[in-house]
């Protein structure tokens, strides 16, 4: 019933004509030869456009600025001095964890799995899941018609559309999927493995692994930003960042963390992980499930320089959910991977943003 109603609007769109031009009427007595008054003020229908470029990002921060900005906004620079910090100790720990791991010649116990068989889902499941998924994407614009044709005093722009879209999208997934995972005989807390000591397992386990990771793909990140520049090549945006960047509303941008930190990594373990990772290891190996799983993971997310770091993320979250057999800890990891990415990412751009302020006294 959704597929149809997504196609009969786009139907029923793409049959409107737009109205006929009038045929201009002749002047009247008197007036022949008087040019025509233009129209002033004539209110524009589009919304303005936000730009593009970051006009608030300095092109470099000498000593004198960080001196003055550290000054002003203490608590700021103190945060994002903790922020380096975390990144710095979780580095270092996944150094000498994984050092250790190899020393010991423990790497072949990576791989010996005893988790319990990961749930069946199949692959017409998740054909279904898409679909819906897809339908309600073409709704989207839709929405955003009805918005414009009964609320015309109130116009939302492209970056809050694009938060509320997100927000919206994934809440409708993480709903879809624990729908038909209450359908399979179990309750969906029992298939995605929340139940009894599974869950405190999964979480030490995921932890370790993925501070004995980190290292390794911040570095697999710093050479791939290195060769881009050499090349001179410049990757466009992700629409995450253009809201995080160019966005100075508070609604906005805590719908972005909310988006970011909470919802999106729920949305995204439970289909990713929970759903596609285990309908296709149903029928292939490990390996293979986890390499289609990441890269589809990377390719949502939109960013070509971080394709790949993405990808072992995803890799290594498929790799956490097959050898714990719960997605406690794979879930865990998400949100604090994002959270501390988010919170390094928000504390530099205010203290650019303050740094411009100062900068125009």
């Amino acid at each position: 019933l959704l597929g149809v109603f997504v196609i009969a609007l786009h139907v029923r769109t793409a049959t409107l004509q737009p109205p006929s031009p009038a045929v201009a009427s002749p002047p009247a007595a008197g007036t022949a030869g008087r040019p025509t008054p233009a129209i002033k003020d004539r209110p524009s229908a589009q919304p303005e456009h936000i730009e593009d470029t970051l006009v608030w990002l300095p092109k470099q921060l000498d000593r004198t600025a960080i001196e003055r900005l550290a000054m002003q906004e203490p608590r700021l620079v103190g945060l994002l001095i903790v922020l380096a910090g975390t990144f710095a100790a979780i580095m270092l720990i996944g150094l000498y964890l994984s050092l250790r791991d190899l020393k010991r010649r423990r790497l072949s116990e990576l791989w010996r799995f005893t988790a319990p068989p990961l749930p069946a889902w199949s692959l017409g499941e998740l054909g279904r899941i898409i679909c819906l998924c897809v339908m309600v994407i073409a709704l989207i614009p839709f929405v955003q018609l009805a918005v414009a044709a009964y609320q015309m005093a109130w116009k939302p722009d492209r970056n809050f559309w694009i938060a509320v879209s997100m927000l919206g999208l994934d809440g409708f997934i993480i709903l879809t999927i624990l729908a038909f995972a209450n359908h399979k005989g179990r309750s969906a807390i029992e298939t995605f493995g929340f139940v009894g000591d599974r869950p405190n397992r999964s979480i030490r386990t995921s932890v370790r692994g993925y501070v004995a990771a980190f290292p390794w793909l911040v570095l697999l990140l710093v050479a791939i930003v290195e060769v881009v520049r050499l090349t001179g090549w410049k990757p466009p945006e992700e629409p995450i960042a253009q809201l995080i960047f160019q966005e100075g509303r508070p609604l906005v941008l805590a719908m972005t963390m909310v988006l970011a930190c909470v919802i999106g990594p729920i949305a995204e373990e439970l289909l990713f992980r929970g759903v596609l990772y285990a309908a296709v290891r149903k029928r292939t190996s490990w390996v293979i499930a986890m390499l289609v799983s990441g890269a589809l993971f990377a390719l949502i997310h939109t960013n070509p320089l971080g394709f790949i770091p993405i990808m072992g993320l995803g890799c290594l979250l498929a790799y956490l959910y097959e050898r714990t057999g719960s997605l406690a800890g794979p879930l865990l990891v998400h949100i604090v991977h994002n959270t501390l990415l988010m919170s390094l990412a928000m504390t530099v751009r205010q203290l650019m943003v303050q740094h411009s302020a100062l900068a125009g006294q």
